[in-house]
């Protein structure tokens, strides 16, 4: 390993565990990663946890101790910066296992991508690029679950936070040169908040393909129908899709089939006889529930040609924005945010609809532009630029 990144220590007891992150906690800084697997299952099994700061490297393995614990108070305390990469999946096992919100985040994908129009970027690209180290990335299919882990198999755990600490000093630097440290700050609301790693049922009902073909009533019969396969598939360890697909709790809601024998007859299904009495009551709840406790419809995709076009020019204000001050286009907003821009700008009954664009962050930087722009203020056109064309705004 590159003189760069200390020697690893595997950590496989109790007493070494806490040792090491006395040390973390000393240091108040954290570089954290974990490998996990959910093939067939309910909740991911955690299969190592790294942790790094500038002068350690330790790979945990939790079949080895019995509590992890330590490390996830680690990543809860507010006085310990946690650095990460690409980082939502591995904080979120800090909610779901460990029972902690994280808090004090720095993903080094977001930095990246707002210091350069480079974004999502790789860990192993990033470490190339800030380092200046081409890491090994020979287990990408490895079995994390089997048992002895091999030297390269540490390894290469160990590389996906052993660079973080200089990745993370880089990037701190870059944002505060920039004047861009408060806009990782706002990024960062989100790791830190318990909503984003355990959204509420409605948000899981509209993620069901199909969704936007039910009634309130449907909508209600199919939150109640979410919250059994959840239940289920805690139960039985098991993928909530693999307990009962999207389509099927769909078509349930639509016939509001609140019998056992109509939704046996369902293609596909397979349950027991007492899941699916489980489903039929969550039918019958729904359909006794207050009207006014039903799910609202998401709102229907009715962009005019007129708006497309506006959302196209949008688009292009932004992307030229974010080139010229090297920023990821990606993460200022998604087509979604900027046709949501446009209805709230040339719509009366959208008129004071809160934008993404323009709110912060994004508001103070691009959103003011696109304003300007969207109202006439501003001129776009386009200017030979070397061999090519680029889009200026005036």
């Amino acid at each position: 390993m590159p003189s760069l990144s200390p020697e690893t220590q595997l950590i496989t007891n109790d007493v070494d565990l806490v040792k090491v992150c006395d040390q973390v906690r000393e240091c108040k800084y954290l570089a954290f990663d974990t490998e996990f697997v959910m093939e067939e299952r309910f909740q991911a099994e955690v299969c190592l946890v790294q942790i790094a700061t500038a002068s350690l490297v330790a790979v945990v393995d939790p079949q080895a101790v019995s509590d992890l614990g330590p490390v996830w108070s680690l990543v809860a305390d507010p006085e310990i910066v946690v650095v990460v990469h690409a980082g939502m999946e591995d904080l979120a096992l800090c909610q779901m296992q460990g029972g902690v919100t994280p808090c004090n985040v720095f993903d080094c994908q977001v930095a990246y991508g707002l210091v350069s129009g480079d974004y999502p970027l790789s860990l192993s690209r990033m470490v190339k690029a800030i380092v200046g180290v081409r890491l090994h990335k020979s287990q990408t299919l490895t079995d994390w679950a089997s048992r002895p882990l091999s030297k390269e198999q540490i390894r290469y755990a160990a590389d996906d936070v052993a660079y973080l600490p200089e990745v993370h000093r880089v990037l701190g630097a870059r944002l505060r040169k920039l004047g861009r440290g408060g806009w990782m700050s706002e990024e960062m609301a989100r790791f830190e908040s318990s909503k984003t790693y355990m959204p509420g049922v409605d948000k899981k009902v509209f993620r069901l393909k199909g969704a936007g073909a039910l009634d309130r009533l449907g909508l209600a019969i199919a939150r109640e129908l979410v919250g059994v396969r959840e239940e289920l598939a805690l139960r039985y360890n098991r993928p909530v899709r693999a307990v009962i697909r999207d389509h099927l709790i769909i078509e349930i809601a639509k016939h509001r089939w609140s019998d056992v024998e109509a939704i046996k007859k369902l293609r596909g299904l397979s349950l027991r006889s007492d899941a699916i009495a489980e489903l039929a009551k969550a039918t019958a709840r729904a359909c006794v529930s207050p009207e006014d406790s039903w799910p609202e419809p998401a709102p229907v995709d009715d962009e005019t040609d007129q708006e497309a076009a506006i959302a196209m020019l949008a688009g292009a204000v932004i992307r030229s924005y974010c080139a010229e001050h090297s920023i990821s286009h990606q993460l200022v907003g998604s087509k979604k945010d900027v046709r949501a821009y446009v209805r709230s700008q040339v719509r009366e009954s959208c008129r004071g609809a809160r934008s993404a664009l323009c709110e912060g962050w994004r508001g103070a930087s691009v959103g003011s532009v696109l304003q300007d722009v969207v109202h006439g203020q501003s001129l776009v056109g386009m200017k030979r630029s070397g061999r090519g064309f680029r889009v200026y705004i005036e």
